[in-house]
């Protein structure tokens, strides 16, 4: 007999992919999952989720923090303050609020062990939950409840339980002169080469990268590659309107460069941006670094537009 059809439900609260997130799987139950980007935060508690038992992720794109509570909303109001590293937030629940203490406490141990396997665990985080003390049949029944959880988060771009992939050996190639442009002189026919300046863009990564490292890998072969933007561009590429027009997140896609002062904190006074320049002609500039992995297309379709 084939796999069985499932119907799943997605609430956009703000309508769009960039804000909480609510899913529900016609197969998982009473299962439910909330993501949000951290700096909705507090719209995610207005929801509920966070007034029940359940299980909740603080994620980046390289690495988790497992928790579990039965006061969710107080753990992830204390981890705003006090770890900034983090870029979204994930909580396993239920409908009926039916998870209890030791029900978080198996799931809470089983997603750490898999974190720690693949090296993406928190160093902050134990490397065992609480000892899990259900029966062989509660195991059973939530070893399935994770495994729907582990499907769902795959489905909005979240991987970072997945084992990586080995990367593909990229084909060596001969690189291409650079075009030139012969000037014969006026006297005794002499001649000179100049090149012409002309800068192509270089081809999106093919191997199977992660979101930010394909981000970041793209535009620093972009600035090898000697293009640059202009001021006019640059100002309107550090506003959180350009941003929210081309990549569907307030965040701003970039922030202007000070030569020797490293600040790669956003408006709000978290670490927003990568710490290490970009350079693009005579400018530099900061990236965010936080991606999902719905913006994918996002990103390829704007650096496909550049000219």
């Amino acid at each position: 007999m084939g796999a069985q059809a499932k119907i799943i439900n997605m609430l956009l609260y703000d309508g769009s992919l960039s804000g909480v997130i609510r899913i529900e799987d016609s197969t998982w139950n009473s299962g439910e999952l909330f993501s949000a980007p951290r700096d909705s935060a507090s719209a995610l508690m207005e929801t509920g989720a966070c007034n029940r038992y359940g299980v909740y992720l603080l994620l980046s794109q390289e690495k988790v923090y497992v928790g579990q509570s039965s006061d969710l909303a107080r753990r992830i109001t204390q981890h705003l303050t006090g770890k900034e590293w983090w870029e979204s937030v994930i909580i396993l629940t239920t409908r009926d609020d039916t998870l209890n203490r030791s029900d978080i406490d198996y799931l809470e141990y089983v997603l750490i062990e898999k974190a720690f396997a693949i090296q993406k665990l928190d160093c902050d985080n134990k490397k065992s939950g609480n000892p899990p003390k259900v029966d062989i049949f509660k195991k059973t029944l939530l070893n399935q409840y994770l495994e729907e959880a582990l499907f769902l988060m795959q489905l909005i771009g979240v991987r970072v339980f997945s084992p990586e992939k080995p990367a593909k050996k990229k084909r060596r190639t001969r690189k291409q002169a650079e075009p030139t442009l012969t000037i014969t002189g006026e006297e005794q026919g002499s001649a000179s080469e100049v090149s012409t300046g002309a800068s192509v863009i270089p081809e999106l990564p093919d191997e199977p990268l992660k979101i930010g490292q394909f981000v970041y890998t793209a535009l620093e072969n972009l600035g090898a590659s000697g293009y640059s933007f202009s001021d006019s561009e640059i100002d309107e590429m550090c506003t959180p309107e350009w941003s929210q027009k081309t990549f569907h997140t307030k965040k701003p896609f970039m922030k202007k460069y000070i030569k020797g002062i490293t600040d790669n904190k956003g408006d709000d006074g978290f670490v927003r941006f990568k710490s290490t320049p970009f350079t693009f002609g005579d400018q530099q500039v900061l990236i965010s670094k936080e991606w999902y992995e719905r913006q994918r297309e996002l990103f390829i379709s704007w650096y496909k537009s550049l000219k």
